[in-house]
């Protein structure tokens, strides 16, 4: 990432491409009709907080959907909400007595580590029925939150895919680039400080460091999978080697549980909210 900056530096642009489009949460309702209950249409948006959700009166109480597109970061940015955003919003809707269910409308890569643990919690432990809707993908993080939901739907056989369930670092050996641009880079550290930050992009990845990297990753491989099993009961132990599956296959391992759009999801719900009623 820092050779990035540098070089759009360079080039006279910031050192970060960043969007306004920010997907705001929003709360869909539910009318009567003479077929039953149908999912509504969207009726208001939110801007930065849960108590700015527009909520609707409804049969069953208003279902609040909680977009979760892009990487999720503890705090998020410019271009996503964070963990923490999600894991708040969740609490208030548990509290709200006009909300009945809550629906994640995921598409994403993951995210970071930092966060994700307390977030499959919040959704695992929500009192309030929650179902998480994946739109084109939920890799990562965002399936070890989707994983923690009472139901996964997915909106396609083919396109869609859920997975990945591993964990990661990345290490860019820059030092070259420096080199080149005219950049000698030399960290100095304090006496006894021997092992401060020694995973950078300048300095050669031992065979020690990788080693040390690795065992370090390990544990929070061993957690990502065991809330996996216990969110998904049943789930074929082959999945776990990081690989994505599409939404016919996902099904068939119970990595997921059904096929539909985002009304369904919500309908789908709306009908747990009821039993729970």
């Amino acid at each position: 990432m820092a050779a990035i900056a540098v070089r759009r530096i360079q080039q006279g642009l910031p050192p970060f491409e960043v969007s306004q489009d920010k997907k705001k949460p929003y709360v869909v309702g539910f009318e009567d009709d003479e077929d039953g209950v149908e999912p509504g249409i969207e009726i208001g948006a939110a801007s930065y907080g849960y108590s700015r959700l527009v909520k609707a009166e409804t049969e069953s109480g208003s279902v609040v959907v909680l977009p979760m597109i892009g990487a999720i970061t503890r705090y998020g940015d410019l271009c996503s909400w964070g963990a923490e955003d999600y894991a708040q919003w969740i609490v208030e809707a548990n509290q709200d007595k006009a909300v009945s269910a809550i629906v994640l409308e995921m598409n994403g890569p993951g995210g970071s580590v930092d966060g994700i643990e307390m977030l499959g919690e919040v959704v695992r432990s929500s009192e309030k029925p929650i179902i998480a809707y994946v739109a084109g993908w939920a890799a990562s993080a965002h399936f070890w939150i989707a994983s923690q939901a009472r139901g996964i739907m997915l909106e396609s056989n083919t396109t869609t895919s859920v997975g990945s369930i591993g964990v990661l670092a990345v290490h860019v050996d820059a030092s070259k680039f420096y080199e080149k641009e005219g950049f000698k880079v030399t960290i100095i550290r304090s006496d006894g400080s021997d092992d401060k930050a020694r995973f950078n992009d300048v300095e050669p990845l031992t065979d020690d460091l990788l080693a040390e990297i690795k065992a370090e990753l390990q544990p929070i491989k061993e957690t990502f999978i065991a809330k996996v099993k216990a969110g998904r009961p049943g789930v074929d132990a082959s999945v776990f080697s990081g690989k994505m599956y599409p939404g016919g296959e996902a099904i068939n391992l119970k990595l997921a549980d059904r096929i539909g759009y985002l009304a369904d999801s919500i309908a789908w719900a709306n009908e747990l909210a009821q039993k729970v009623a």
